[in-house]
Formats: structure tokens, sequence, C-alpha cells
């Protein structure tokens, strides 16, 4: 297809086709176009180059699906051709414009041996779409302000728009291989491809996702040794495994479907190694042979367990140290919430090691501080585990283990 001299390739030919009307035909900004030589002239101006809308987002014809990344650069180029007259009288300049029209209205689509005589490596004569010229009507005011842009005076111009202009992405496509085999089905008798197995009835659908220890409380995000509970529809029909995708992960988890199980109940361990933060779980249903049939997406709050608070001795800043259960990122957000108050790291956040903080030395002796750990929005939970007993209640108070007192 064309390369990137395929503009100056179609000002070329254009130039070529107006030269049998006058020898003189220029390239010229109009505030430049006259030359000292005088005489009949015209001058073809390069004013506005766009994007071509019908083109912008093809693919060349004539590749495999899927073999390009890149579209061609699809260009729409609009020149203005003004006539010069070689006496103080216009009507040499007239004539000159009508012939000049005439000839670029039978040359309306430039001829491949034209674009390739002119200049064969910009190679616009091997793409696949004629590059077409359409006369583009300007008002007043519009040639108005195009000639006062340049500061000079107006002269009886027509304009022309030429489309379209492939010029190819610089970027190798890549060239995949041809499936041999689809699916995981074998081969028949005559070792013919069995395509991919296709399976009836409605995707599963996903309503909410709780965790199964607070008992349907959807405020609660996820922590380590949770249980979830996933209620929808259609959550049944062969294996049920669920997807746990996370922004930090390169690769999503996979977990099964634990027992007792139901359609309308689907209960999965939340994976060890999944992040904190949002992630999101997507369930697939199917026989363990396919076709896997998914559901829609829904987000999944997941947060750490603090397991100790160690506060350092005073007199000014006290530090604190905090330990939680899940390795952070190295470039994880985190901010200790104690109390009503926000407190950022005071070391660079390093995957396994504990997180260090400083407490402002105003606070009173005796200050009871509920500590929360924020990990990339997620907020852990101040509270003790619930008890496995259903008939007892839900805790009310905060976990002691998650506070300390200031001495």
């Amino acid at each position: 297809m064309s390369t990137g001299r395929a503009i100056e390739a179609v000002t070329q030919t254009l130039r070529s086709l107006l030269t049998p009307v006058t020898p003189q035909v220029t390239a010229r900004p109009p505030d430049q176009a006259r030359g000292a030589a005088g005489g009949l002239q015209l001058n073809l101006f390069l004013y506005e180059i766009a994007p071509n809308a019908a083109w912008r987002n093809l693919e060349p014809p004539g590749r495999s699906p899927g073999g390009a990344l890149h579209p061609p650069l699809a260009l729409d180029l609009t020149y203005l051709v003004t006539a010069y007259s070689d006496t103080q009288d216009e009507a040499p300049a007239h004539r000159l414009l009508g012939e000049a029209m005439q000839l670029l209205h039978d040359g309306a689509p430039l001829a491949r041996k034209k674009l390739e005589g002119v200049l064969a490596e910009a190679g616009v004569h091997l793409q696949p779409d004629r590059v077409r010229l359409t006369p583009v009507h300007f008002g007043i005011d519009e040639l108005a302000k195009l000639w006062s842009g340049f500061q000079t005076q107006y002269r009886l111009s027509v304009a022309y728009q030429a489309s379209v202009v492939l010029i190819d992405a610089l970027t190798a496509s890549p060239a995949p291989l041809p499936v041999l085999r689809r699916g995981r089905e074998a081969l028949d008798a005559l070792g013919q491809d069995q395509g991919v197995p296709v399976g009836t009835g409605t995707a599963p659908r996903l309503d909410r996702i709780t965790v199964g220890a607070w008992r349907g409380n959807a405020s609660m995000p996820a922590r380590t040794g949770d249980q979830l509970v996933v209620e929808g529809e259609g959550l049944a029909g062969g294996q049920v495994r669920a997807r746990f995708s996370h922004p930090r992960l390169g690769a999503p988890l996979w977990e099964d479907a634990a027992a007792g199980s139901t359609a309308e109940r689907v209960i999965l361990p939340l994976p060890v190694a999944l992040p904190a933060g949002v992630a999101t779980v997507t369930l697939a249903v199917g026989p363990p042979a396919g076709p896997l049939i998914t559901s829609n997406a829904l987000p999944l709050p997941v947060a750490v367990r603090l397991r100790s608070a160690v506060l350092g001795p005073g007199p000014g800043l006290r530090p604190l140290t905090v330990s939680c259960d899940r390795l952070l990122a190295d470039d994880q957000s985190v901010l200790l919430l104690a109390g009503d108050r926000q407190l950022p790291p005071t070391a660079p956040v390093r995957a396994g090691t504990d997180l260090s903080f400083a407490l402002p030395p105003t606070l009173p002796a005796g200050t009871v501080l509920t500590l929360r750990l924020r990990a990339d929005g997620i907020d852990s939970i101040p509270l003790p585990d619930p008890d496995p007993d259903p008939a007892k209640p839900l805790p009310t108070q905060f976990d002691p283990a998650q506070q300390v007192v200031l001495p």
C-alpha cells in the first residue's frame, strides 16, 4: 500500500494533470504563489488534511481476519486551485481556471498509471481504493477567512478534495497460524473436525455476593478463610467454577464450587492469592469437556486482616508497626485509619514486610484508637470474627486486638 510519500504523489499527479493548461503550475502558499516570472499560472495549494471517517477503523481488504492490528492512515486532502492572468485583465485567468476544472473533472478518479508514473515508490497506485477528486464549495465567509489568514488579496479560486489516500502502518502485523481443530472434541473416523459443542439454555445470572460468616450482610468485605455465597439463577448444570480477576493479577484465579451448592446458591472459597482491593467474580457453568457458559461479573471487595499492632515509645511522634495477613504489593495504596485520623505509611510499602506509621504526639494518654488498614480503597473489619453458630448474634463491639491504648 502507500508509503509516507503518498501525499506528495497526489500533489505531483495533480500538477501533471494541469500542465496542459499552462506549463507554470506551482504548489505554493497563496501569499507566495505569484513569483517574479509572471505570465499565466495555476497554483495548487494543499490547505487541509483530514482523517477519512469511512476508512478510519477498517482493516485493509484481502487480509486474514484478525491479521492486522493497525488500520491504514486514511486521509482526505483538500486543495485550493488559483489562476493568475498574464495581464491586468482577469479574463485569461478565467479561461485558465475553466480549462483546469475541465481537466480535473475528466480525471476525477486519478488513474493508477498516472500515479505510478509520477511517483511509483509512493505506492498510491497499489492501494485498494481509488483516489477521487470532488469539487468543494466554499461560501464567502470561508473564503474570506482563508485568504485573510495569509494576509494577501483574494483571487478567484476553486477547491477540490482528493479522497481517499491510504498510508500503511509501519508496525508489522502478526501472522497467526491457521486453526487446526476447534474445541476439545476428538476428530471423527474420517479425521474431520467436529467443531465446538453447543449447549442450550440461558446463561447463569449472578445477583449478589456475600460472605457466609456475616449471614448476608453485603457491606462486609471478604477476608482470608472466608467462604463466599453467590446468589442467582441457573448456577448448576455440570461443573461450576469461579473466575476471580483483579487488576494486580497477571492471570485470573479459578476455584471450584464447594459442596452444598445449588442452582440458586453457590458456595466458594476465597483464593488465598487474591490481593486486597476490588476483585471481579464470574461463574463458568458446564460439563468438564465444554462448552462453558459464563455468567455476568460482580465486584467483590477484599480486605486484609490485621495481625498485630505494636506501639513504640514517645515522647514525640509515636511509631506504630502494623502487620497484616496478605502480602501487599510494592505499589499498593495503603492508609492506616486510627480512630478518625488517616495516617500514611512512614516508609515505602514492600511486599511481605510490616507497615510503619507514626501517631501524632498531641493525642492524650489513655486514648483508645481503633485501627483499620485501608488497602486499595478497602478497609479492614475492626470487629472480631462472627460466631459460627447462626443462632448467636453478630459481634457489635470492636475487637480489642485491633486497638491500641496510648500510654
